[in-house]
């Protein structure tokens, strides 16, 4: 199924984003668990969405990981690794948690960015200013995303997200030149 999207209402909603929430396994991870003989589960992560997620902290917008299925501690040390402020795992009710930090935030879901792919997203998603899906989403959440990556989950797809947002700020050419100045660290 094709799904068309306007990329005139996405960057306008872009705009808007001071917070940026998403899912871990499938968004910032392929679909794929490697597992051991003794039950040990290890996930890969792509190294360009974490520039992604620090490209968007650098530029004032918050970041949160919020995923309801993490029973590893992988995305609790990438978090850490990238100094996020905020992560959420085993999460039973997403919308419920991001609500609760909105009002923490003092923001409203119209300065909400999330990138998800699964149907644990769609609740959220329907309600975000700003909903991403990654290229490999299940259709339910391509159909109320604002924008489609083109790469897949764990492939590139914050990556994308987060240059597409600092463009649609007309903040990515200033961002370009500190980084390849100074790195971003």
């Amino acid at each position: 199924m094709a799904f068309e999207k306007d990329i005139k209402e996405a960057q306008s909603r872009a705009k808007n984003v001071k917070l940026f929430a998403h899912d871990i396994h499938g968004v910032l991870t392929p679909n794929i668990i490697y597992c051991d003989v003794e039950g040990g589960r290890r996930y890969p992560f792509w190294h360009m969405d974490g520039f992604g997620d620090l490209s968007l902290t650098a530029n004032g917008i918050s970041v949160i990981y919020l995923d309801s299925t993490s029973i590893d501690q992988e995305g609790l040390f990438r978090a850490k690794e990238l100094k996020l402020d905020k992560f959420y795992y085993r999460t039973d009710d997403k919308l419920a948690k991001l609500e609760e930090l909105l009002k923490e935030h003092n923001l409203t879901f119209d300065q909400v960015g999330y990138l998800g792919c699964e149907l644990t997203d769609l609740r959220i998603m329907k309600r975000a200013g700003f909903a991403v899906a990654t290229n490999d989403a299940i259709d339910e959440i391509k159909e109320v995303a604002h924008y489609i990556t083109n790469a897949p989950g764990g492939r590139g797809a914050m990556r994308e997200t987060c240059e597409f947002i600092l463009r649609s700020m007309d903040k990515w050419e200033e961002w370009v030149n500190k980084v390849t100045k100074m790195g971003y660290k």
